[in-house]
Parts: C-alpha cells; structure tokens; sequence
C-alpha cells in the first residue's frame, strides 16, 4: 500500500517574480486589489503574495539602493558636462552679473563654479582650465570684442549639417585620415602679464609698439590625428631680419601683410602652392594611396579671409573645401575646441622656459633673475617665436586632435587635457623665475588676451582700397629699434662664445642622458666654425696698419 497523497492534478510551476514585478504586486495591494486576482494575473501561490506583503518595505529599500547605484553608474559613463545642475548654476551667476554691466573674467568663473559645487554637494570636482574652455564653449561666452562673428551661435543649424556632412562622408567613402580642418588665429608673442618687470621695462621703452608684437597663426589637421600641416604664420614684414636668411628653411610657411592679419590673397596661395601638396604627400607617401586615389574634404568657416569654396579646389578637383554653418565656429569647429587652445598655452610655456631665468641665487649672492629675463626678453625676436610655436604644434597630443572632432561628427563633448597648462602651473612658473608680483587673475588674463582674436580683419572701405593701391614695405624689419637695441646689448665675442661652448660640451661629455649625448657632434662642429672665424679674424690686418711710417735703412722715417 503506498503511504504517498494521490495526485491532485498537474505541480505548480515555480514563478520567480521581478524586482519592479514586485513593486507592481505591493501597489496593487496597496489599492486593494484581491489576492486571487493577483495570484491569477502572476500565476503565483497565495503564500507569496503573502511573502511579498510582510517584507514591502524590504524590497522598497533594496530598489530604491539599487536605481541609485544604476543611474550613478550612468552618470559616470555619460560624456556629457559632469552636472547640468551645475553647469546651470555658473551660468546664471554668470547672467545675473552681466546683467548689470560687470565684466566677469575666467577665474571668477572658476571660483564661482568652485563655490557652487560646494553648495550642490558635488565632491572631487575642480573647475580647471579645461572646464572653463568647454563651458564658454558650451553658452558662446567671450570676454572679448569680436568681428566677423555673430557673439549668438547658431544651434539650430548644427544638427542638419552634421548628417549632410555624415552622408557626404559615406557616399564618397572618405576616410576620417581624409578629412581636414584649419582655422586662424591670433597671438601675441612677446607679451607678458602686466606685473612682470619685463613688461614695466617694456611700457618705459619710448618708441616701442606693444601692437607691433602680434602674428596670426593658422593650424590644419584631420580627423583620425594623424596628420597635422606644417603650421603658418603670417607677420608684418616680407622678410624679418632675424629670418632673412633661413626663409626656406624655417618650420612654418612664413607669409606677411601690412597689419599681420591673414588675407584672401594669402589663403589662397597657401592651399594651393603647400596645403594641397602636403596632403597628396602625406596619402601617397605615408598611407601609401595611389595617387590617382588620393582625396580629401577640408572644412572651414566662412571668414572674410577666406576665398569663395570654388577656388579652394585642386587643380584634379580630387581635394575640395567645404563652409561650416555659419555663427557655429565655437560650437563644432574642430581646431576651436581645443587645438588652438592648447597650441597657444604650449606656445607660452615654452616662451616663459627660454626668457625667465628660474635659477635662484646661492647663499649671499646677489638675486640677478629680474635683470637676466630682462635681457632675455629683449633678446627673443620673431624666429624664437616661430620655432617656439613649431615646436609648441608639434608638441599636440593626438588624443586632443581626435577629441576636437567629436563634437561635430558624433555630437559628443571632449573637455581639452589642460594637464601641466592649468593657471596655477603657470603661476609655478612665474615665481621661480622671482616674478612673485604677477596674480593668478594677471596671469589668467594673459593667457586669455589673444583667446577671441580670431587672425582676421573686416575691412573699412578705407582699408579695402589702400589695400590694393598701398605698396607694401616688403623689407622693414620686425621692430624699428632693432639697431639700437644692438648698441644696448651689443653681440658677444667670438673668444666668449667658444668659452661658453666649451662647457656645454664639457657638460654633454659628462652625462648619460642619451637624449643630450646626441648633441655632442653638432656642438663640436659649431665650435670649429667658431674657431675658424675667430682664425681668419686673426688674419686680418687692421686698416691702421697700412697708414703706419715705414723706416729707411737708415732708420729714418718716411713720410
């Protein structure tokens, strides 16, 4: 005799309920709904629903712990402005103080959103440089009057010419590696913040032009980061007398106008004569593209200085140039989201590392740092400046090339890596070379003077009509004073330079540092050219020589 039940039909099927199903049973309850109904509508025993009855809030508690943890974990992964709370606060306090007609400059900015994010909880959050750039970005903020640029971007006209130029891409199979930007920009490339002793010495100089010390720059590159042009400059003179004699070899395409602004003119020789090859160069030799498949789209926006899309053609039509919207340059323009920026920060560095003189003085010694960088900073002229600034695009990341473009092809926000080129870093900077006097707000407006100039001019009528019967001075030098400045501070002796060379070979003899070794040839070449003129000036005779008495035999003079 079997002692088991008889079977009373078909065994209940287990039924694991969801989280939010759950939540919907103990709502339902809650609204008083019968557990029968609930049991038939889940095809659940009426023991669970029970179950689920006596630990609701159990289960509230651990959903309500558990869509925390999901949407900060969203949250980090979103690249998007780290709080829109935030960034919503600083910009009313922005608002609310231009609404009175108050200046507000980048470092209030910064501290502003510094405080608020006190005040919003928000923890671990710095406004860097970084964040201020993206947040100016961000509401079309500038401090600066600006020409030929409407100061309300155009957001409406951004998404329609992302998926044209997204459809463009795909129809002419045009590979990220083929798709280029350029932009210019201003730079003034002597200046110093205010407080510094150099730019008090500077101000007291009768006849100098702090004006004089501006160029514009112009900076191309691709999508994909690869491949960066050889940068321009465009100065006042044909021909600086400091590169006079180097202008073929220099690392920047040096071209010139009458107020250093870049022109149509220059744009257009520019593309044609080195952009195009430079590119064709670069797909056949480097990407190894036949020639007859080279190809590419170049972007820019619609400045005066630029000449109409048709003439920005290859002679093959194969490289072609296409116009941004326009009043969307600081909203999508790849070389204004962080590459110039950044070019220009690099530039300064590099410009504070060869003019301070950061060595302090030994025990008892008398602090000379003030009178070195003075005498530095009058020394740096138009081809340090140049080959500061190659150096300063070559120095780039490509992850800074890649990020600038995410905005205009996948509509997704890439704050610049500011690392090293945060205010305070210069500020670091200024101090060791005993330049304590310059503020973390002078410092700031320095970086910023030349931010919104943009290297080109709308023209008066008067400008457009002196400009094309105006002859240009194609051989003036950089500055007037050049010549006197050389009588104030005239050129070392050759006898001193080789003295000089000798310890510095002394020094790359000594050290291991592979990187310095490699100099060690290139130094000993220069001093035996400095040699070799120091022989030859030996050998000269002075003209007094041949004016000197000749004696006689008989040792009288001879008149």
């Amino acid at each position: 005799m079997s002692l088991s039940k008889p079977s009373q039909g078909k065994k209940r099927k287990h039924m694991s309920l969801s989280l939010n199903d759950k939540l919907c049973v103990i709502e339902k309850l809650e609204k008083g709904a019968s557990v029968s109904s609930i049991c038939a509508q889940y095809g659940i025993a009426k023991q669970t629903v029970s179950d689920i009855r006596k630990k609701k809030d159990e289960i509230r508690k651990f959903i309500l712990k558990f869509n925390v943890e999901k949407e900060t974990s969203v949250v980090k992964r979103m690249r998007l402005p780290l709080d829109q709370s935030l960034d919503d606060a600083v910009y009313k306090w922005f608002c609310q103080l231009r609404s009175f007609g108050l200046a507000v400059r980048g470092i209030e900015i910064q501290a502003a959103a510094d405080r608020l994010a006190k005040q919003l909880n928000i923890n671990n959050f710095k406004a860097s440089s970084g964040w201020l750039f993206r947040f100016r970005r961000r509401h079309n903020i500038t401090n600066k009057k600006i020409c030929g640029e409407s100061l309300s971007a155009d957001n409406e006209a951004v998404e329609p010419f992302r998926k044209n130029l997204n459809d463009i891409l795909k129809a002419e199979n045009i590979l990220p590696s083929q798709l280029y930007n350029y932009d210019e920009t201003g730079l003034y490339w002597r200046a110093l913040p205010d407080s510094t002793q150099a730019s008090k010495a500077d101000k007291n100089t009768p006849g100098r032009k702090i004006s004089k010390d501006r160029v514009s720059a112009l900076l191309c590159a691709n999508a994909d980061g690869s491949h960066m042009l050889k940068p321009v400059i465009v100065g006042k003179s044909k021909k600086p007398r400091a590169i006079k004699n180097i202008m073929d070899t220099l690392p920047v395409h040096y071209y010139n106008s009458k107020s250093a602004w870049f022109t149509s003119d220059i744009t257009l020789y520019w593309f044609h004569k080195k952009a195009v090859p430079e590119i064709r160069r670069y797909q056949t030799e480097i990407l190894k593209i036949p020639d007859d498949k080279v190809k590419a789209l170049v972007l820019l926006d619609n400045c005066p200085a630029h000449p109409q899309v048709e003439q920005l053609t290859s002679d093959d039509k194969k490289i072609t140039c296409m116009f941004l919207p326009a009043n969307t340059t600081s909203l999508i323009q790849p070389m204004d989201q962080g590459v110039i920026y950044t070019a220009k920060r690099l530039y300064k560095k590099k410009l504070l590392n060869e003019i301070l003189e950061v060595e302090e003085p030994a025990a008892g010694e008398e602090d000379r740092r003030g009178y070195k960088t003075l005498r530095n900073h009058k020394n740096y002229n138009i081809r340090s400046m140049i080959y500061n600034f190659a150096s300063a695009v070559k120095d780039i990341k490509p992850s800074t090339l890649i990020n600038s473009w995410k905005k205009l092809l996948i509509n997704e926000e890439v704050e610049p890596d500011t690392a090293d080129l945060e205010t305070e870093d210069f500020h670091n900077i200024f101090h060791q070379g005993g330049e304590n006097s310059a503020t973390l707000e002078d410092i700031e407006l320095w970086l910023e003077a030349d931010e919104y100039d943009l290297g080109y001019h709308i023209l008066t009528e008067e400008e457009i009509v002196e400009s094309v019967t105006a002859t240009e001075n194609s051989e003036t030098d950089e500055y007037d004073q050049d010549e006197a400045d050389d009588n104030v501070n005239p050129k070392p002796k050759f006898g001193e330079i080789k003295d000089h060379l000798n310890i510095v070979i002394k020094y790359v003899e000594d050290n291991n540092d592979e990187n310095i070794s490699a100099y060690y040839e290139h130094l000993r070449h220069l001093r035996e050219l400095i040699v070799k003129e120091i022989t030859v000036k030996g050998r000269q005779p002075k003209i007094s020589s041949f004016f000197k008495p000749v004696s006689n035999v008989n040792n009288e003079s001879v008149p």
